[in-house]
């Protein structure tokens, strides 16, 4: 029977920085973990972080005191990606510019020509949870197009009349923002890849401008571009809750 104090032993490298429980998963089937002295290859493994000694390549792997989270502000031109190719600008710049160390990672990715809110964590099992499809947390954005988008098409996006990939996209939240109607506030619960300039394609409208203002709770507000703000424990604590929500609504 599992103790008060254990964890899986996929979430506890997770959380102890080690990457996605897939990443995690692959150091366990790799011989890499060893528990007490002992190679360990069962992915169902339960660890006690208070007793018992886990290493990763000999080295030792803890739970941090606290996990770290932070919102960053991603300018346009950015790419999404930790491995610098050639001089293109990449989040591997950021991070090394405001010294978070390798442990902190992005969660998920925008797209190169979209800026926004970015979520960083080196919590991995968070960071997981972020990800995982049936969590379907909102994510909200500001969209401009270039042309007028017509009432018609408005409710298509809404009501999910649009399909991609073969199946249709869920319902979205959607309203114009100010005077014209070329600029638009839209909120969606799934993340496809360009799944918002495919949508608008699909009415035959094309996205100049895409910024994403906010994830769950966790708002971009005036943080400036390239700018990282670390987020406070109530603000962790909320997002932790907004994820439970979204899968208990999934």
């Amino acid at each position: 029977m599992p103790q008060p104090n254990d964890l899986r032993l996929n979430r506890f490298l997770a959380r102890s920085g080690l990457g996605s429980r897939r990443n995690v998963e692959r150091l366990i089937l790799d011989r890499r973990i060893r528990i007490n002295g002992e190679i360990v290859e069962d992915l169902g493994r339960r660890v006690d972080p208070n007793l018992d000694e886990v290493l990763c390549d000999g080295r030792p792997v803890a739970l941090p005191e606290s996990w770290r989270v932070y919102a960053f502000h991603k300018p346009v031109g950015v790419v999404s990606s930790l491995r610098k190719h050639g001089e293109v600008p990449c989040l591997a710049d950021a991070r090394t510019e405001a010294a978070l160390g390798d442990a902190v990672v992005p969660v998920g990715r925008l797209d190169a020509d979209t800026s926004g809110l970015l979520l960083w964590t080196d919590d991995g099992f968070l960071a997981e949870q972020l990800m995982l499809p049936r969590h379907r947390i909102w994510k909200r954005y500001e969209v401009t197009l270039n042309n007028p988008l017509s009432a018609e098409d408005a409710t298509r996006i809404r009501e999910s009349a649009i399909e991609l990939d073969g199946r249709p996209c869920l319902p979205a939240s959607l309203e114009q923002r100010g005077a014209d109607d070329r600029d638009w506030d839209l909120a969606l619960r799934e993340g496809r890849n360009r799944q918002i300039r495919r949508m608008f394609r699909a009415v035959g409208l094309r996205v100049t401008a895409l910024r994403r203002i906010a994830v769950g709770p966790i708002q971009l507000a005036d943080l400036a571009p390239g700018a990282f703000r670390k987020l406070g424990e109530t603000e962790i604590e909320l997002l932790r809750q907004a994820i439970a929500e979204a899968q208990d609504d999934g």
